[in-house]
């Protein structure tokens, strides 16, 4: 990320809050339960469910806690991880309070600011939009009214077709203490990776906090397919037509996603793994499985269910009959 440092006790400052603990210094933000880039970050525990993850990860130097979560902490046995605490009413609000803060008022976060790269042998349609902060690699193909934006590195030999957003911002709703939404800015970049096909009319988001949402080589992108912030879609992946991946979602290699599935956020598609037509994935599926329905179970299963529940109304029918 190269993010500049930042001390704790200048986020204290800035917050206009105390903290306890040590004075560390930090090189990004991120959620305690996520995968961590940065060497020294904050994050927030909003309840004592979350405390393991927050106190055993060493790279979490910095926490916003509630006073009840912090007393709980304290009385943990062998505790003695190097750990500020920034205690608050609204744990989650002041995290995400401090992000906006840092974005928007000082040079914490890689701002992607620099002209644009383009490699030899592209073809950009004129009604495309480059962002600066892109760097495009050789041979790409990017259709019209396509648009670029900041942080995106897009490598050799992919294609991009019309109407199509790369690097847009995800989507993250908190509630503030009013309960009052309001969207977090994301800061994150997009990676695609060499042979590449995203068609048209498609969505990639960027990543919330650290790192790329990342398409590696080789995919296959349908038109009208979302990809949420912070996903990863492993090598020779291919996403059908109005599919929909949600925040922080994970294919691994060799997948394929029939058209109009919906993968929920959090959940892992496993190696050489298929998801059919207008399945909801709502848990991890494992290597080499094939799945379908809502939720998504394997196909032998689902299969097994439908000829029951035909049997069942067939039954239903001539007992009808029967009666009458």
């Amino acid at each position: 990320m190269n993010n500049q440092i930042i001390k704790i006790s200048e986020i204290a400052n800035l917050l206009d809050i105390n903290y306890y603990g040590i004075d560390s210094d930090i090189d990004g933000l991120n959620l305690c339960n996520r995968e961590i880039i940065s060497n020294s970050v904050v994050s927030y525990i909003s309840s004592e469910k979350f405390i393991s993850n927050g106190i055993s990860n060493t790279k979490i130097r910095g926490l916003f806690v509630t006073k009840e979560v912090y007393e709980v902490i304290l009385k943990k046995e062998g505790f003695k991880r190097d750990i500020a605490f920034f205690i608050v009413d609204y744990p989650e609000v002041e995290f995400y309070k401090l992000h906006e803060i840092l974005y928007s008022r000082t040079s914490f976060y890689k701002k992607f600011n620099f002209e644009s790269v383009l490699g030899q042998n592209c073809i950009i349609h004129p009604t495309s939009v480059i962002e600066d902060g892109v760097i495009i690699g050789n041979n790409v193909r990017i259709g019209a009214n396509s648009v670029i934006k900041k942080g995106t590195v897009i490598n050799d030999n992919t294609v991009v077709g019309s109407c199509t957003v790369i690097g847009a911002e995800g989507f993250q709703l908190i509630y503030d203490e009013f309960n009052v939404p309001f969207t977090v800015t994301h800061v994150g970049g997009t990676y695609i990776g060499k042979n590449v096909l995203i068609n048209d009319n498609c969505t990639i988001s960027n990543a919330l906090f650290e790192g790329n949402v990342i398409i590696d080589d080789n995919c296959k992108i349908d038109s009208q397919v979302h990809i949420g912030h912070n996903c990863k879609i492993g090598k020779n992946s291919v996403i059908t037509g109005n599919s929909l991946l949600m925040g922080t979602v994970e294919l691994k290699e060799n997948v394929w996603i029939a058209p109009s599935a919906t993968v929920s956020n959090k959940c892992v598609v496993h190696n050489n793994s298929f998801v059919g037509s207008m399945s909801l994935v709502a848990n991890n599926i494992s290597e080499n499985s094939r799945v379908c329905g809502i939720p998504a179970i394997p196909v032998d299963e689902y299969i097994k269910i439908i000829v029951q529940q035909k049997k069942i109304i067939k039954n239903g029918r001539e007992n009808s009959k029967n009666n009458k």
